[in-house]
């Protein structure tokens, strides 16, 4: 599963996809054809891992079977650029995948046919992700599943310098006291920083549930940025203290790619990470012992971020019957089965969660159990504009070099001039 995609467009292709794609609005949403051989349909996805990539060539062959019609894969290797490229083209595939942080663009362009929701059961799906689909009411994409995080345990490490795992504080207030000590154990263990508590990802994507606590606005309604709001400037506060304890790195400071690389080089005792990072662990890092608990809370509630795929059909498609049909399979419940059992994604319907095989993993139905309190990662089409402000200026805060609100003021007033730019 795709974790989330950087995107941007510059103000030429936002001008011109809004012209080539306001036909598509009129395409016919499907109809009662049923028979099917002898059509193609193009289907888009971006590459996945092997297991991704094993289950979707399965779902092909069942659908191929099902239907006798052909199925046509085109993967992107740069989704979010090249999907632009086809629907300004208008050779855009008849359905693909969409990005929860990347819908609202596309629906606010008019790329995606509207999907009646009764004919596409979107009762039987969780309630928050069918949101992240819809706009007014209307529902433009069909989840097909979706990830949280979660916090990932090194039990080996914590026998090693003798602290339970189940000691570890259920709160970010109480873990920033908790951690300076169990650093000096790791350090007097391992040596000192060969080895640290805990890893964390310098993202608004991943820190955007923090922010966003007791009202707080970090972007607003108009999609303009409000990172400097003293509100979210002190529920960012947080993190900072983490870092602060110096038990806290990103998996960069210690010459890791990403938390999952760091976790399975035994580089850090724990880390919050989503749900794609469990099988990497299994295949790749089958030596690491570990354990799965829920995020930590923060001002006394629950929270972590969510990140969701869907199937959109395009507003232009000359199969739209075929597409649904698609759509229909792949998100039911034999299609959404095989798709989770095979590639180990959370399912987006509440029934296949309850039958699938995850169903009978402890640590994955930790992630499962997110979906309640969650935040999905989408706010408007300005929020990856917004994000990498947030990454540019974090890393002075993070260091001390200026202060949490003065960097946050400086990503502001990064993210308002790129967004004046793109218009």
């Amino acid at each position: 599963m795709k974790k989330w995609t950087k995107w941007a467009v510059t103000a030429l292709a936002l001008a011109t996809l809004v012209a080539t794609t306001a036909c598509g609005k009129k395409a016919d949403n499907g109809g009662s054809e049923t028979d099917f051989k002898g059509k193609t349909l193009k289907v888009g996805v971006w590459g996945g891992n092997e297991s991704e990539e094993k289950s979707l060539k399965e779902l092909v062959k069942n659908f191929e079977s099902k239907t006798g019609a052909k199925v046509s894969l085109k993967t992107y290797t740069d989704y979010n650029t090249q999907i632009q490229t086809d629907l300004i083209g208008k050779t855009a595939p008849d359905v693909f995948y969409v990005d929860s942080s990347y819908y609202p663009f596309l629906a606010e362009k008019g790329a995606l046919a509207k999907l009646d929701k009764k004919a596409f059961d979107s009762d039987k799906y969780y309630e928050n992700l069918v949101k992240a689909f819809s706009t007014k009411g209307e529902m433009y994409a069909v989840p097909k599943d979706f990830s949280t995080l979660a916090l990932y345990k090194n039990t080996e490490m914590f026998e090693d310098v003798g602290v339970d795992p189940a000691s570890v504080p259920t709160s970010y207030e109480e873990l920033v006291k908790w951690l300076p000590a169990f650093q000096e154990k790791l350090d007097a263990k391992y040596g000192k920083g060969k080895v640290y508590a805990m890893s964390y990802t310098a993202e608004l994507s991943r820190s955007y549930h923090l922010a966003a606590r007791d009202g707080a606005e970090p972007i607003k309604e108009d999609g303009q940025p409000n990172l400097a709001d003293k509100k979210v400037v002190s529920n960012l506060s947080i993190l900072k203290e983490l870092v602060d304890t110096k038990a806290v790195v990103t998996p960069q400071e210690i010459g890791a790619g990403w938390n999952g690389e760091a976790f399975g080089t035994k580089k850090i005792a724990m880390m919050d990470e989503g749900n794609w990072v469990y099988q990497t662990l299994k295949t790749e890092f089958s030596d690491v012992k570990f354990t799965v608990s829920p995020m930590e809370t923060y001002k006394s509630t629950e929270g972590g971020m969510m990140y969701s795929v869907g199937w959109g059909k395009y507003a232009g498609t000359k199969q739209s019957a075929l597409a649904d049909e698609w759509i229909k399979y792949v998100t039911g419940v034999d299609g959404m089965t095989l798709w989770v059992n095979g590639t180990g994604t959370l399912p987006a319907r509440e029934d296949v969660a309850e039958t699938a095989e995850l169903s009978k993993n402890e640590d994955l139905k930790v992630h499962l159990s997110a979906v309640d309190y969650s935040t999905v990662w989408q706010k408007g089409t300005s929020l990856t504009t917004i994000n990498t402000a947030y990454m540019n200026y974090w890393p002075e805060a993070a260091s001390g070099k200026i202060s949490l609100e003065e960097a946050m003021k400086k990503a502001d007033k990064q993210a308002e001039d790129d967004i004046a730019k793109s218009k």
